[in-house]
């Protein structure tokens, strides 16, 4: 009987060992795909504005009298600055660029914002200023630039991110990263590109994550985490239903232990 005993016990145990491997490969970010090589090359990204974004500008030069104008502020906002935007913070005085594609900038008019990178955009403003300003210098920051994160991650929802790019990865450590009942194969990411849906999906246990259209992501983008079934299944019941089921189970292999001696 003893015997017996002992080669259920090693069973047990040989059981998990290789579940344990087998959850392994399901929990795993990154597994390369063959070999041992761990070099991969990155896409160049860099933010494009679009309709909607609100745009930080700072002007400088020689002068402070002659930027001031280009500086509207809590102070000297004016009704004919129609681009500007404010709330009570003075650090979120800025730019909505509009329907068209334009900033209204004081003195300058209408500027082309909507499909520039940072470093377009302010050599197109730079050039308009030199006819205003010496050496102008210009400081520009995207203010709304925002990502949801949402399903089964530690802290669902919407974060406004501080720099103007971020990646996939780094937005589910934002959200304090995927539950242990997270589907890591499959997560979702939302992205609306001139006004149509796109959706891609991502394996986060493959290292081809790394050269995916997703892997920086954009403004409003969306990412879904979906729970794996055993937590869905689990969802249907009450925690004091799954609490005697995991007693149950504990009694019955209890029993069936003692009857075999």
């Amino acid at each position: 009987m003893k015997y017996n005993i002992y080669l259920k016990v090693l069973f047990l145990a040989a059981f998990f060992a290789v579940a344990s491997c087998a959850n392994r490969k399901k929990m795993a970010y990154f597994q390369p795909t063959e070999g041992d090589s761990t070099v991969t090359n990155l896409q160049s990204y860099e933010v494009r504005y679009r309709t909607g974004d609100f745009l930080y500008i700072q002007v400088s030069g020689a002068t402070p009298e002659a930027v001031a104008i280009f500086n509207p502020s809590m102070t000297n906002l004016r009704e004919t600055y129609t681009g500007v935007y404010r709330n009570d913070n003075p650090q979120t005085t800025g730019y909505i660029i509009d329907k068209e594609g334009n900033i209204n900038f004081p003195i300058l008019g209408k500027i082309q914002a909507a499909g520039k990178t940072k470093l377009e955009l302010e050599k197109l403003l730079l050039k308009e200023l030199e006819g205003h300003i010496d050496t102008p210098v210009l400081n520009i920051r995207l203010r709304n630039f925002k990502v949801s994160v949402l399903g089964d991650v530690k802290d669902p929802g919407t974060y406004t991110i501080s720099t103007e790019r971020v990646t996939l990865l780094e937005a589910l450590g934002i959200a304090g990263d995927l539950n242990i009942t997270a589907k890591r194969k499959n997560i979702l990411v939302v992205r609306t590109n001139q006004g149509k849906k796109e959706e891609y999906r991502v394996d986060l246990t493959s290292n081809e994550i790394f050269s995916s259209p997703v892997y920086y992501l954009q403004q409003n983008d969306v990412v879904y985490v979906e729970p794996n079934q055993a937590k869905m299944n689990t969802s249907k019941f009450s925690p004091v239903y799954s609490i005697l089921i995991s007693v149950s189970s504990l009694i019955i292999t209890t029993i069936i232990l003692i009857t075999s001696n």
